[in-house]
C-alpha cells in the first residue's frame, strides 16, 4: 500500500509540475552595432545576409534556401538537413523599414508557435540597438519536457550568438563611419 501511495503522489507531483510549467517561453536579447540603422535593418531582412551571420545553420549542420522575394513578407528560410530534406522555415510576416522585422517559424517537432521580432533602434547616425524578442507558445505537456531537457535554455543561448554574429558581420563589412569595406 505504500508503494501504491508513494507511485500516486509522485504521479501527482509530475502532473502539478507540468501544469503549472509556462507554456509560453519569452525573451528580449540586444546588442549595439556601430552602424546606421539602415545597414542593420537589411542585414537582417535579406535573408541571404541572414545567413551569413546566423548561428543556426551552422549549430545544426543544416543549410538553407529561399524561397519568394527575398527580404519582403512572405520570404521563406527552408531550413533543409545534411540530405537536404526541409524541416522547418521561417518566413518574413512584418516589416517597418529600418524599425522591426518579424518571422514566424515553424518546424518538426511538437506542436508549437515561435514568432522572432527583430527591433532596430538608432542610438546616433552609427550606433545602432538592437532587440531580439522571442516568444514560443508551446503545447503541453511538450513545453515542460523542452524545458526539462534543455532545449528552451539551447535556443536563448542560439539567439545570443545570432546577435554576436550579427555585429560581426555588420562590423567587419564597414568602417566605422558606416561605409562598406
Amino acid at each position: 500500500m505504500v508503494i501504491i501511495s508513494v507511485f500516486f503522489g509522485i504521479a501527482a507531483a509530475v502532473v502539478f509540475t507540468i501544469i503549472l510549467t509556462p507554456r509560453v517561453v519569452e525573451y528580449v536579447e540586444s546588442v549595439e552595432i556601430r552602424s546606421c540603422p539602415e545597414t542593420v535593418y537589411d542585414s537582417i531582412r535579406f535573408q541571404r545576409d541572414l545567413m551569413r551571420w546566423s548561428a543556426w545553420p551552422t549549430e545544426t549542420g543544416s543549410r538553407c534556401q529561399t524561397d519568394g522575394t527575398d527580404g519582403e513578407i512572405h520570404a521563406k528560410t527552408i531550413f533543409l538537413d545534411k540530405k537536404g530534406t526541409a524541416f522547418g522555415y521561417q518566413s518574413i510576416t512584418e516589416v517597418i523599414q529600418n524599425q522591426k522585422i518579424s518571422f514566424s517559424l515553424e518546424s518538426k517537432g511538437p506542436p508549437h508557435i515561435p514568432t522572432l521580432d527583430f527591433h532596430i533602434i538608432p542610438i546616433d547616425n552609427q550606433l545602432t540597438r538592437v532587440l531580439l524578442h522571442f516568444r514560443n507558445d508551446i503545447t503541453p505537456p511538450f513545453h515542460f519536457f523542452l524545458k526539462l531537457f534543455g532545449i528552451v535554455r539551447w535556443t536563448r543561448k542560439m539567439h545570443e550568438k545570432d546577435l554576436d554574429g550579427l555585429k560581426r558581420f555588420i562590423e567587419r563589412s564597414e568602417d566605422y563611419q558606416g561605409n562598406p569595406i
